[in-house]
């Protein structure tokens, strides 16, 4: 998996490269089975963002425990597992954004469930456990009422410029209210804030 750790306010980031753990099926099935699994490296006890290399910020997770082991077995690695022993930190996914634009690039393969498949295509939206479900909708419900495209492709926040995914860039930018007014962000970003509220 080759995750790494940085700090991000008072959540640390897990960095899970895609091409050595399939994270597009593993995330959406261990959420809905409620089950934790391993990721690689030692990961401080508490909540902690999954980044997907290249795609952003998908999911929030609670770090349970750090094991001294050779790699747990689990369907979804991509890589053959080596006799070494290496730290792994067991997590369990306790908030996954379904609507999250980047995931369309690669999640949801022929063999996805179906209900995983009928949540993206109504639009389902999955809030972190820092959100009511109500208060949650009440935020979505008004930030979406500037149902107009971004005047820009870059995020006012890290300044990622959105433009490299062509024409489709500007429909990736999402807006964020807060205190009023409101400011134009990519999925990474807006997610974070969310998760700061």
């Amino acid at each position: 998996m080759n995750s790494s750790c940085s700090r991000t306010s008072d959540m640390s980031i897990i960095r899970i490269n895609p091409n050595d753990y399939d994270v597009w099926s593993a995330l959406p099935t261990y959420y809905q089975e409620m089950s934790p699994f391993y990721v690689e490296g030692r990961h401080d006890e508490g909540t902690a963002w999954i980044e997907i290399t290249g795609y952003g910020i998908v999911a929030e997770v609670e770090v349970m425990l750090v094991e001294m082991t050779e790699r747990p077995a689990d369907r979804y690695w991509r890589t053959e597992a080596g006799p070494v022993v290496k730290a792994y930190s067991l997590v369990d996914v306790i908030g996954l954004d379904f609507h999250h634009p980047l995931l369309q690039s690669g999640m949801y393969e022929e063999d996805t469930d179906a209900v995983i498949r009928t949540k993206w295509e109504q639009g389902y939206r999955v809030p972190s456990r820092k959100w009511t479900r109500e208060t949650f909708a009440t935020h979505l419900a008004e930030e979406q009422a500037t149902n107009r495209l971004a005047p820009t492709t870059v995020c006012m926040d890290c300044r990622d410029d959105l433009s490299r995914y062509g024409q489709i860039g500007v429909r990736l930018m999402e807006y964020h209210l807060e205190a009023g007014s409101g400011t134009w962000l990519c999925p990474t970003c807006h997610k974070a804030r969310h998760y700061n509220l």
